[in-house]
């Protein structure tokens, strides 16, 4: 790395790494005969997936919680396929109608899943505490048993119909679904647990951080961008500025909140010409898509000019935004 202060100012770094590693697959059994599931990033975009139906819902929609899919989904069949085996992934443990199938209501009342029975509740097991739970029902002659992260319960559902559609959240589910998921035949025992932890892996996934991120965020100090005499042999320099972050839109990183102050080094001289940073002033606002600056290590190869005050608390990255 070419680290070039202009004013002998020592720079301290608090180094980041991302944690993000390959992405689980969900659900893991081949042939699904629908699949309902999405991403979600802190406010940003759930993205859903469906195959051999659709949902009554915009195939993206903006969600400001831990939600995956919007609560009162509901998922239409194709024509006369009934499902034989139907897979719930969800967050949270709050008190409401999880799902409805086939005159079946699905309920979760104080840690435990249950249907409805008349004005009552039949518990049928219990869920984790920690908030990730995985429900399945595999048909069995005219009944379905029911599993509980992986483990088979003894009380069974009959329902009226064992066609789609499936209602998701109809009394406004206060947390999150991750998916659903259906096969058009039975489940064997092993098959239930492997979607089982599948789906918990991909659970997990959905929190774990990006490798980049999309910010809108705001300008405050800047490194001027030097005369190309000033670096050479250099023709290309990364340029020090100082962003507070407005927004994440696109992605995640748990060190990096809104409103936190970060240092991003961008192009400010390219292939021996200035780019736009050289324009800009404090307050410019900026939609620009950043990594870690030690993530990759071409980065640190790159002359790179830094002006800004010291600063050890600071996260550092730079500017990865796609060209063209």
């Amino acid at each position: 790395m070419m680290l070039c202060t202009l004013s002998a100012l020592m720079v301290l770094r608090l180094s980041y790494q991302s944690s993000a590693s390959s992405d689980p697959k969900w659900p893991i059994l081949p042939d699904p005969q629908f699949v309902v599931n999405g991403i979600n990033q802190d406010g940003g975009t759930a993205q859903r997936v469906v195959i051999g139906l659709k949902a009554l819902a915009e195939p993206e929609t903006k969600v400001q919680s831990t939600s995956i899919i919007p609560t009162t989904t509901k998922i239409l069949p194709e024509p006369s396929v009934p499902w034989k085996s139907l897979e719930i992934l969800f967050t949270g443990s709050a008190d409401g109608t999880l799902a409805t199938f086939g005159g079946v209501t699905v309920l979760v009342k104080n840690g435990h899943l249950g249907y409805k029975k008349d004005s009552g509740f039949l518990d049928v097991g219990p869920l984790r505490s920690d908030g990730l739970n995985d429900v399945q029902w595999v048909k069995h002659l005219d009944s379905y048993l029911v599993s509980i992260n992986g483990e088979k319960q003894n009380q069974t559902v009959t329902p009226d119909s064992s066609t789609l559609p499936i209602q998701i959240g109809p009394d406004g589910w206060k947390a999150g679904i991750v998916g659903v998921c259906g096969y058009s035949r039975t489940l064997t025992d092993d098959e239930v647990v492997a979607n089982q932890k599948a789906g918990f892996a991909f659970a997990k996934s959905l929190n774990a951080d990006t490798k980049t991120v999309t910010v809108h965020a705001e300008l405050g100090a800047f490194t001027v961008v030097p005369e190309l005499d000033r670096i050479a042999p250099y023709r290309s320099a990364l340029v020090a500025e100082e962003y507070t972050i407005l927004t994440i839109t696109n992605g995640r990183m748990s060190a990096l909140k809104p409103g936190m102050k970060v240092r991003v080094f961008r192009w400010g001289l390219l292939a021996g010409k200035k780019t736009d940073v050289a324009n800009l002033k404090s307050g410019d606002k900026a939609d620009f898509v950043i990594q870690p600056l030690g993530a990759d290590p071409k980065y640190e190869k790159e002359f790179q000019v830094d002006t800004l005050d010291g600063d050890i608390s600071a996260l550092y990255f730079v500017d990865v935004t796609p060209k063209g």
